[in-house]
């Protein structure tokens, strides 16, 4: 009978740490935060000497400050489950404790997404802190923008009216950052780092924003007083004013618009959902202080629990607890499976536990209040400040609201029935799973996949003959990943440091034949294993009739062996029935079941093709910095391991391919005045990416006859993490991008046939008893 915990799935362990936490939060937090909330003066809590820092010195010390921190960090990466009680806990010894320690860890946990050396040994130094000498704060609400920058998402962001008030300017390798945050920034009048919001665009409005990490000891920055406020008084909340600041533009984490709203939208996943753990916490407090009151307070000659409308008060506020929570553990350790997996969090769903956690903790402890009567709202009793608390939860973090309004419109984006699907089904199984995968590959099996060891990577060699080369530089223009120069005499000639991953189109591009193949791209083990030395490179075949004679090649096996991909292309217009043509040769390829799985989106407009360029950008470049981050790359061990894919970190992928668009050597959809995106329908039979590309090998062909060029364009599948972006195309669940293509008219002539690959065949020809025969 009475309170007990339902979830079937918590170990010893769970079990062990719900003890330890609750011991320590009712002995050192609980009595502290009604010492704090009694303080006259909101200085006095900040104050020398004060309570507030032996609670988070004894905190960290204990490591709740880097509980959900990867260990490759320093951190203690507690499981979903474990970071979920832990936070309940929290919000229900003193949500006002919680939401400072839990603040703390903001400009140290983006910190994580950035490869420079700086930053992460701020990391590392924040995770070994055991004095709590490195807090933080997020600085983001300021005195004219609030709950209104939920709405980051939303197409009035884009209006210059929505731009943030906090500047950050441009000047050399730094940025100069001018403007005040409000005085609601928690941790605001004492943190020593700040995750800072600010405005890298105004003409933009807020979707020319972007996130920094920035030391508070900086000449320039200065605090308002502690703010005095109804709820959570051992909270500080304060002003932070930045008078000319400069920072280097490497602690700008977040520069570029989509680089922004993923940030944007993890931060308000993270804190929604936190809000939900911690109030679910909170509204438990409320439920207990109850219960316990109503079993000793007597009136009417009898103890107040044999009042049937006090039965009937507390059952409701049971019953609603118990909700909040179970939606709060879900959500978190749903998301937490998300982000282990490099997927952006549900953030709606976030939105929902912060909106019912957040209520039922108000609503409780005002039922709480009426139960107690008189004595409720007497400070001796301590549902008094879970009443206060609880109601400034209501507008922190979202007044509820602005974030239903917001939670709405993500809701219209997707499917309207429910639908269990495979990225559910994963997320489960990384959190339920997460142990026992990490007994499998060791990061030692794993590094050489993702690390290849110096000298185990060979790059292609190639070479222009002096006396051939007509100095006319195509080659050179026509490398997608920079690895020409132009030496001496106007002979190209190879970088000193370069990357030639043998795609051969210089000698595609050079109408002399001057450029010769020296030695091919290949690798000593990992990606694609050679057999066991690099496979020779070979033109086709000297094409035979059926009685074995010399023949000449068709007219399409001319075009199948001449086909290139064009990266440069001019700026005319392709004619829309061309592009009809192109597409009428994808919609009459063969598919599974023939069911023709795919849509077609077609955009000509030069704004909305800029628009998908910023987009992808943005999501590869954050990518490519993430991969450049030791820590964010063991972190991706457990993903791995679910589901093998070295291909996803062979260095053509991402040196080459994502680490020429970071660089900037040339536009994801290379200034095409064309680009087809490819959607599928993900149910489809024997899966939609063999069919997408069988239709879309008919659509280059095709293109290529009617003397386009053409180039597949594989990156646009990030698109599917912009929704927004993806709404605004016209596509829902269970439709995916699954490719792109762009077609334009080529800028130089590429001619000739180069050599590929050579993979001996293997044949079981007539009479051989089942005995294979391997080409030489």
């Amino acid at each position: 009978m009475g309170l007990r915990e339902l979830n079937v799935d918590l170990t010893k362990d769970h079990v062990a740490l719900w003890e330890a936490s609750t011991k320590f939060f009712s002995e050192v937090w609980r009595p502290a935060a009604i010492s704090l909330d009694r303080l006259a003066d909101p200085k006095e809590v900040i104050a020398p000497g004060s309570v507030l820092w032996d609670v988070l010195r004894k905190s960290y010390e204990l490591g709740y400050h880097c509980s959900f921190f990867p260990k490759e960090c320093g951190g203690m990466e507690l499981d979903a489950l474990s970071v979920a009680l832990v936070t309940e806990l929290m919000g229900w010894a003193a949500p006002d404790l919680a939401v400072s320690l839990g603040v703390c860890t903001t400009p140290f946990l983006w910190s994580i997404l950035s490869p420079d050396p700086e930053l992460q040994e701020l990391v590392r130094q924040f995770t070994a802190d055991t004095e709590a000498r490195l807090t933080g704060c997020w600085a983001i609400t300021e005195p004219d923008h609030g709950s209104d920058w939920i709405l980051f998402d939303n197409v009035m962001a884009k209006d210059p009216a929505f731009a943030p008030q906090v500047r950050a300017v441009a000047d050399g390798d730094s940025y100069v950052i001018n403007g005040q945050k409000a005085a609601w920034v928690s941790n605001g009048s004492f943190a020593k780092y700040a995750a800072l919001w600010v405005s890298l665009d105004p003409s933009k409005g807020m979707e020319g924003g972007g996130v920094a990490v920035v030391p508070l000891d900086l000449p320039g920055v200065s605090r308002g007083k502690p703010l005095n406020k109804l709820g959570q008084r051992a909270l500080n909340q304060g002003e932070i004013y930045f008078d000319n600041v400069r920072i280097p533009k490497r602690m700008m984490i977040a520069q570029e618009p989509v680089t922004f709203r993923l940030v944007s939208n993890g931060q308000l996943c993270l804190a929604n959902g936190w809000m939900g753990m911690c109030f679910a916490g909170c509204a438990l407090a409320a439920l207990e202080e109850a219960l316990e009151y109503a079993k000793t307070r007597v009136q009417g000659g009898r103890v107040i629990y044999d009042h049937q409308a006090v039965k009937l008060k507390i059952f409701d506020m049971f019953v609603s607890v118990e909700a909040a929570r179970s939606l709060a553990r879900r959500v978190a350790v749903y998301n937490m499976a998300l982000t282990r997996q490099m997927q952006p969090g549900a953030v709606h769903y976030a939105m929902a536990a912060k909106i019912l956690s957040t209520e039922t903790a108000f609503r409780v402890a005002s039922q709480a209040i009426q139960i107690f009567g008189g004595n409720g709202l007497s400070k001796e009793y301590l549902i008094e400040k879970i009443f206060r608390d609880a109601r400034a939860a209501l507008i922190e973090d979202g007044v509820n609201d602005t974030l239903a309004i917001d939670g709405a419109d993500r809701l219209r984006q997707g499917r309207s029935r429910w639908v269990v699907d495979a990225a559910a089904v994963q997320a489960a199984e990384a959190a339920a799973g997460a142990g026992a995968a990490a007994a499998g590959m060791t990061w030692e099996e794993f590094e050489p996949i993702v690390r290849p060891k110096p000298g185990t990577v060979h790059m292609g060699v190639m070479k222009a003959d002096p006396d051939k080369c007509t100095h006319c530089g195509l080659c050179i223009l026509n490398c997608p990943f920079r690895a020409w120069e132009m030496g001496e005499n106007e002979v190209p000639r190879m970088k000193q440091e370069y990357e030639c991953f043998s795609c051969f189109n210089c000698m595609a591009a050079c109408p002399v034949g001057a450029i010769s193949i020296v030695d091919t791209y290949h690798v000593d083990s990992g990606f694609f294993q050679t057999d066991p030395l690099p496979l020779p490179v070979k033109p086709p075949l000297e094409p035979l009739d059926a009685q074995g004679k010399p023949a000449t090649w068709t007219p399409v096996e001319k075009l199948i062996f001449e086909r290139r991909s064009v990266r440069n292309f001019k700026p005319d217009p392709v004619p829309e029935p061309l592009i009809r043509r192109v597409i009428e040769a994808g919609r009459f390829a063969p598919s599974g079941g023939n069911c023709q799985c795919w849509k077609f989106i077609v955009v000509t407009d030069k704004a909305m093709i800029r628009e998908l360029d910023e987009a992808c950008y943005g999501v590869l470049s954050m990518l490519y910095t993430a991969y450049k981050n030791d820590a964010m790359v063991k972190s991706l061990l457990p993903v791995y391991q679910a589901k093998p894919q070295p291909g996803m970190f062979d260095p053509r992928v991402i040196l080459g391919g994502i680490g020429s668009i970071y660089r900037k050597y040339a536009p994801v959809f290379l200034d095409a005045p064309c680009v087809i995106l490819m959607a599928c329908d993900n149910r489809a039979i024997g899966g939609p990416e063999i069919q997408a590309g069988i239709a879309g090998q008919n659509m280059n062909l095709a293109a290529l006859s009617l003397g386009l060029g053409f180039c597949w364009i594989g990156f646009s599948q990030v698109i599917e993490m912009v929704p927004p972006l993806k709404e605004k195309l016209g596509l829902k669940d269970p439709w995916r991008i699954c490719t792109a293509m762009v077609l334009g008219y080529p800028k130089f002539k590429q001619q000739g046939i180069v050599p590929r690959e050579f993979r001996p065949v293997t044949w079981f020809r007539e009479g051989s008893a089942g005995r294979p025969e391997i080409e030489s």
